[in-house]
């Protein structure tokens, strides 16, 4: 019996496209390409997962062998027998079409109808519904909402009105999908909406907050219930975009926001989640997901924004969060971090030298210090996931 694990993380992309024939531009064909064989590192520990080809992850084998790791690859046309379940980065039509001509069986897979309403839950205006829910629900939210913006005559008067805000496209992930904005709304902007407009019928506009952090809730659903999952502390570039993320216990992540908004807040905003998803998400989805969130500096303080997003699917966030609970050392720290390089002679490079510089150490099949590659690094690789723990204790 197997677990089939497979990353998609062009997900996003073909969500917003909708239908069962999808193909990614070419940047997302090769993250999904380089990036493979991440399901090692964070599904079950026997999960097949299927990668470019059956010998793509040999250059990790030292790694898994000191670590425990028992996952197998797998290609399509070989998976083992039986499959008894699916575990994807996210699920869409696409997808779906994808393992069903590879040869999953129909029943492992979600029906058509189910996809659509996953569909529609990923959407991101469903922020603004979770928003209102934890409102209703004793959690203090921002006063401004997001809003859906039909025309152009509805984003351009949004734009109008805020110094710096944010139009976000419907379906598009990992800070993909972005406008910025800054009161203007000039002939970048103008082309960006009507783009998203004429692909996805709507753009959401956002008001932006003078951001202190970047951190999310993640969850876990078994299809009946949804519980908390832990932390993760991110770190993104000026335009918002995914660049990695803090390796460290939980109670030291929730020691670090605390600071800011207290523990009892994040506790009561993690239930009121944990709650509403329940009764929202469990009947639709299994498998792990996230809610981005940020604190922001107010003229009293800090605040917290409980929902900026809901990734409703694995996310880098969650790798990590299982990362450190599974392979470093108790009271160490280090990043986990996503990076691409557009010529391949410099990812290698980058390669050699942490090698060299960092010399892996691990004791009691935990690392202690030390860089490891999540994926293998080839000639023609350009998207490098990586991890790097630092010797010194907490």
């Amino acid at each position: 019996m197997s677990v089939l694990a497979l990353f998609n993380p062009e997900n996003d992309l073909a969500l917003a496209h909708g239908g069962k024939s999808y193909t990614p531009p070419p940047l997302a064909r090769a993250i999904a390409h380089d990036l493979s064989t991440l399901p090692f590192w964070y599904d079950a520990p026997d999960a097949a997962v299927w990668l470019p080809t059956l010998d793509f992850a040999e250059p990790l084998q030292p790694a898994f062998s000191v670590l425990g790791i028992a996952g197998r690859p797998t290609v399509a046309g070989a998976f083992p027998h039986p499959i008894t379940a699916c575990s994807v980065w996210g699920w869409s039509c696409e997808v779906a079409a994808r393992l069903e001509r590879a040869g999953v069986p129909a029943a492992l897979l979600p029906d058509t109808a189910r996809l659509a309403r996953l569909r529609e839950a990923a959407h991101r205006l469903h922020t603004r519904d979770v928003l209102l829910y934890l409102s209703e629900h004793g959690v203090v939210v921002p006063d401004e909402l997001p809003e859906p913006l039909a025309d152009e005559a509805a984003v351009r008067c949004f734009v109008g009105q805020y110094e710096r805000a944010v139009l976000k496209a419907p379906w598009s992930g990992s800070g993909k999908g972005l406008c910025w904005t800054h009161g203007d709304y000039d002939l970048p902007t103008r082309r960006w909406a009507q783009g998203v407009l004429h692909r996805q019928g709507m753009v959401i506009g956002e008001a932006c907050f003078p951001k202190v952090a970047d951190f999310a809730m993640e969850f876990r659903s078994d299809g009946q219930q949804v519980d908390f999952a832990g932390y993760s502390s991110f770190e993104t570039d000026g335009r918002g975009a995914y660049k990695g993320n803090l390796l460290a216990a939980d109670a030291v992540i929730e020691k670090q926001l605390s600071a800011y908004v207290g523990q009892e807040t994040l506790h009561r905003v993690r239930q009121a989640l944990a709650t509403c998803f329940t009764d929202r998400i469990a009947p639709l989805y299994i498998g792990s997901f996230g809610v981005d969130m940020l604190i922001y500096g107010t003229a009293h303080g800090y605040a917290l924004h409980p929902c900026v997003e809901l990734n409703l699917r694995m996310n880098m966030g969650m790798a990590a969060r299982l990362f450190y609970d599974r392979y470093v050392a108790a009271e160490h720290e280090g990043i986990y971090r996503v990076e691409y390089f557009a010529d391949s002679r410099q990812l290698a490079a980058h390669h050699a030298a942490r090698l060299v510089a960092a010399p892996l150490r691990i004791v009691g099949s935990r690392i202690e210090s030390g860089y490891v590659s999540l994926s293998p690094v080839y000639a023609d690789t350009h998207y490098c996931a990586f991890v790097e723990v630092s010797p010194e204790k907490l």
